[in-house]
């Protein structure tokens, strides 16, 4: 759903123009790093004069530039994010596990948070010389339904909470293996349940396959998940289960004892 969507159109105290001022900021993704006016229309389902307005406002204040027409965000959208990173102390409690397990692995390794239908990156190890896709940096957003890492937060969360993300998704094709049948996706949450780890192949990105395990706060609520991405085809699935999931699954429960 897009962002300004959620709104509670019968509330008069809330803001629908600043609603659509985030949802323009929140249209810019891995996939679309680049828009022009009429693409983020077409996005948002609005018409091209709001999006002009709203985008000549986030220009001047600096959170997107242009280029021949084509806009894209600048680094001062970090600023949105830094107070809740600091606040939480997130980078310096979680920083010392994931590169920790990033060397036992020998693979990037990332933390995501949930954000409605959507997994948020909010901190990442990097190993030099090893795959690591420019969509995975602090900051980032994937949709939750076709990558491992937003299926290992939806599989655990709360039955109505995850029911209410499920029944509002618009599931869409984004390669030749994603799952797009509610039911389907529904399946497979069951079995991420059951065996405590999302696994995907090639359902994002052609050719980049995932591991996401999740991160457990207090009574077992899901904060969040660690993955790793790599090559599809780089490790068979019993190799990841005997050599990489002990290492991350001891990642995940020390992320969550300090979160």
């Amino acid at each position: 759903m897009i962002l300004y969507q959620r709104l509670d159109q019968d509330d008069k105290e809330v803001s629908s123009t600043f609603a659509k001022g985030l949802s323009v900021i929140t249209a810019f993704d891995g996939s679309n790093r680049e828009l022009t006016i009429s693409e983020i229309a077409t996005k948002l389902q609005l018409n091209r004069a709001a999006i002009r307005r709203l985008i000549r406002t986030l220009e001047q204040l600096g959170f997107v530039s242009h280029d021949r027409g084509r806009y894209q965000l600048t680094p001062r959208v970090l600023r949105l994010s830094r107070g809740f990173l600091e606040t939480r102390s997130i980078p310096q409690v979680v920083q010392p596990v994931l590169r920790r397990v990033s060397h036992e692995i020998g693979e990037s390794v990332s933390l995501a948070m949930p954000d409605g239908d959507e997994a948020v990156y909010v901190a990442h190890a990097f190993v030099p010389n090893r795959f690591s896709l420019n969509m995975v940096t602090v900051g980032s957003r994937v949709p939750a339904a076709p990558t491992a890492v937003g299926r290992a937060i939806l599989a655990f969360l709360e039955p109505e909470d995850r029911e209410a993300i499920l029944d509002s998704l618009s599931l869409s094709a984004h390669t030749a293996n994603t799952l797009v049948g509610r039911k389907e996706l529904a399946a497979a949450l069951d079995t991420i349940r059951r065996c405590g780890y999302s696994l995907s192949a090639s359902e994002y990105v052609e050719g980049v396959s995932s591991l996401a395990l999740p991160v457990f706060g207090g009574e077992r609520q899901v904060l969040g998940a660690v993955s790793i991405v790599f090559p599809s085809g780089q490790y068979e699935e019993q190799e990841l289960k005997d050599r990489v999931f002990g290492l991350l699954q001891r990642a995940a429960e020390d992320i969550g004892a300090v979160l």
